[in-house]
């Protein structure tokens, strides 16, 4: 998942870029690897936070005045178009710190600092956008002919799309109410990923209640007395689900983890939701899922419905076998003659029936997967297909001890492209999922060289027990390696304009990490990406050969429950105002998938995506996974790790980013048209016609 607090909440949304926000300072000192990043001081105080962020508001609002002061008869893309985008990547790059570190600092009152920062400047541009004179301005620009290159014309045009999404054709009355409510929905998309960030909710269980569990991951937790206290997050609940045997204790872990930033969340997202319809109404819309797909490749709402009932029909058979075959595991388990499986159940029987049937215990797998040798592994294989080199830095203010910085420069020239960070670790207060951030998208300078962009994978990973290195599951590696795919899509992109380097439309944008997805299980890739932590041997020829065989084991009924997700997405953001969220999660969960969320929990409190970007927009991770699908065909073809076709690959889809639209780079990259054949494959369907709306 990207994450792009670079392009600021509003912009991001308007441009339907997905990228997190990132201050730009003067170029570091003497480098340690080819070419010199762009100094970006993280080791400010609240004060100065807050006023470089004070200052660069009213510095951009001094620019804006300037642009629309250009008489109208004169008005060009050079003179307008082009100061407007300088406008809003200066504020981007002079506050990558001011904003990032509401994500990662490990100070309370820094982080609020940040998130009060990133309010101010979300508010600043929903006002700017909206201002009908700046929206006057643009359309002479355009108007005028001037913009004579594909990404100027494309630059002009999204600022156009922008720019009247943002209200700023509407009459004046209805135009203040616009900025008023957006102000707001900033405001409260903010808080929601704090609350998140700032939960520490754990669970004291005795040492009979982890029965299950592996020795190394208890060692983990904190101690009271007998007890031990389990941190209710990211980095531990896969592994609790998956290995816990004492069922009442998966329950408690469950209810406690599906509730998490509840109540205060729910009330966000409802309000959120109640604000979001009324913007849409007053933009001229029917509802706020109409409003942000019309600017996305769906379109419309209709065309995601039905893409999504129509794989849930072919999948729900599958689905209602999947879980039947898991309760036989259940009543065989606790010597019944028949079992149901409850919510807390299919993550810990879906990883028994691996191990029973399919051989592979997840406990053993990791022992082939300690971080250092991932990290490296997961280098050498992007450096291979993508004609890159990495090289480690000392991060010379990194935001926390640990952080690692790493130069990338073309194999073949030793032409530096940028550099990356890695924060891999839970902590308190840290952003609590796993994503790229693109701090400093690609830019052309004024002197037409292009500036090296900066981004950064924060992520959640597993600690590691004492004395041991941290080991990873292999779905821990596989998410690795998409993220990894969002970070060399930010570096190797070279589009003049970050509003064109920062990412593709949204609902393509996770296509090309989806389709690297792929590389984990393949068998010569597994073997480099393994590596025992006592040994040093690759995972054997018989371990990966049944790993492979489990791959789609219960892929119908998890599939269903992304499926449920992207309906509840939309049925928040079709279904007017004071929707309640409750019981249009209860109700989806019990049409379209075979296993009903149980009362007392409150799931829609933790999804994120929700308010960070994605709202109406989740259905993207299965619409864009028809692209991936058929993108990968071509490797298969060529060779996972043939440089050649990953040229075309960097040439076609990332270098351009968003200059050209998904459907002409994928045609280009595969010299056809996009089909969905080997999307349906995947889940052993006929393709007997496309899914809806995924098609050009």
């Amino acid at each position: 998942m990207p994450r792009n607090l670079n392009r600021f909440a509003s912009v991001a949304a308007l441009l339907s870029l997905a990228a997190p926000c990132t201050s730009l300072a003067s170029p570091a000192g003497p480098a340690t690897a080819p070419g010199i990043p762009m100094f970006v001081n993280y080791a400010l105080t609240v004060a100065q936070l807050k006023t470089n962020c004070k200052n660069e508001i009213g510095r951009a609002g001094k620019a804006a005045v300037s642009i629309v002061a250009v008489p109208a008869r004169r008005r060009t893309f050079e003179n307008v178009v082009v100061p407007l985008e300088d406008l809003s990547a200066d504020a981007n790059d002079r506050l990558v710190a001011e904003t990032l570190l509401g994500q990662v600092s490990t100070d309370r009152a820094t982080r609020d600092a940040s998130l009060k920062c990133l309010d101010d400047v979300n508010n600043f541009f929903t006002e700017l956008t909206a201002r009908p004179e700046l929206y006057r301005a643009v359309a002479d620009a355009a108007a005028s002919a001037t913009a004579k290159s594909v990404a100027d014309k494309k630059l002009t045009s999204l600022w156009l799309v922008a720019l009247k999404r943002s209200g700023a054709a509407l009459a004046p009355k209805a135009r203040a109410e616009f900025v008023k409510l957006n102000q707001r929905l900033n405001a409260l998309q903010t808080q929601f990923a704090a609350n998140l960030g700032n939960d520490t909710t754990t669970i004291t269980f005795g040492a009979a209640q982890l029965a299950g569990l592996s020795d190394d991951f208890i060692a983990t937790f904190k101690k009271n007395g007998d007890d031990y206290v389990v941190p209710v997050n990211e980095s531990t609940s896969g592994r609790f689900m998956q290995d816990a045997a004492d069922p009442q204790a998966r329950k408690t872990f469950y209810l406690a983890d599906n509730n998490l930033g509840y109540p205060k969340n729910v009330a966000l997202l409802q309000e959120a939701l109640n604000l979001r319809d009324r913007i849409a109404h007053l933009i001229g819309y029917g509802n706020w899922a109409e409003y942000v797909l019309a600017d996305r490749m769906a379109q419309r709402p209709a065309r995601v419905r039905n893409f999504l009932a129509d794989l849930d029909q072919k999948l729900l058979p599958r689905a209602t076998a999947d879980l039947s075959t898991l309760a036989a595991l259940k009543a065989k388990d606790l010597h019944v003659a028949n079992a149901t499986i409850d919510p807390w159940d299919t993550t810990y029987y879906d990883n028994q029936l691996r191990k029973t049937r399919y051989a592979v215990d997840s406990d053993e797998v990791r022992k082939y997967f300690p971080v250092d040798h991932v990290e490296r592994a997961v280098f050498d294989i992007y450096a291979k297909i993508l004609g890159v080199r990495f090289t480690r830095r000392t991060p010379p203010n990194g935001w926390v001890s640990g952080l690692t910085q790493w130069a990338v420069t073309d194999a073949k020239t030793g032409r530096y492209l940028g550099d990356f960070y890695l924060d891999l670790f839970p902590r308190e207060g840290k952003y609590s999922h796993f994503a790229s951030f693109t701090l400093l998208p690609a830019r052309r300078r004024a002197d037409g060289t292009l500036r090296p962009p900066q981004d950064a994978i924060i992520g959640n990973w597993p600690q590691s027990a004492p004395g041991k290195p941290a080991l990873l599951t292999h779905g821990d590696v596989e998410t690795f390696f998409h993220e990894f795919g969002h970070d060399m899509a930010a570096i190797l992109a070279t589009a003049p304009y970050e509003t064109l380097s920062s990412g593709f439309r949204q609902d393509f944008i996770e296509a090309p990490s989806q389709m690297l997805e792929n590389w984990v299980w393949d068998p010569q890739i597994l073997k480099k990406l393994s590596a025992h932590y006592e040994t040093g041997a690759p995972l054997p020829d018989t371990l990966i050969a049944k790993m492979r065989a489990a791959r789609y084991v219960n892929h119908a009924y998890f599939t269903t429950r992304q499926i449920m997700l992207a309906t509840i997405d939309m049925d928040y953001h079709t279904g007017g105002p004071n929707v309640d969220t409750t019981a249009i999660w209860d109700a989806v969960s019990a049409k379209d998938t075979p296993l009903a969320t149980p009362p007392g929990v409150h799931p829609q409190a933790s999804f994120g995506h929700l308010m960070g970007g994605y709202d109406a927009g989740y259905y993207g991770y299965l619409w864009s996974l028809v692209y991936a699908q058929d993108m990968f065909t071509a490797f298969q073809a060529g060779g996972l790790e043939s440089p050649e076709v990953g040229a075309r690959y960097r040439k076609d889809i990332l270098q351009p980013a968003r200059t050209y639209e998904p459907d002409q780079e994928v045609t280009k990259f595969l010299g056809r048209s996009m089909s969905p054949a080997a999307f349906y494959k995947e889940f052993g369907i006929s393709a007997d016609r496309s899914p809806a709306g995924a098609t050009r």
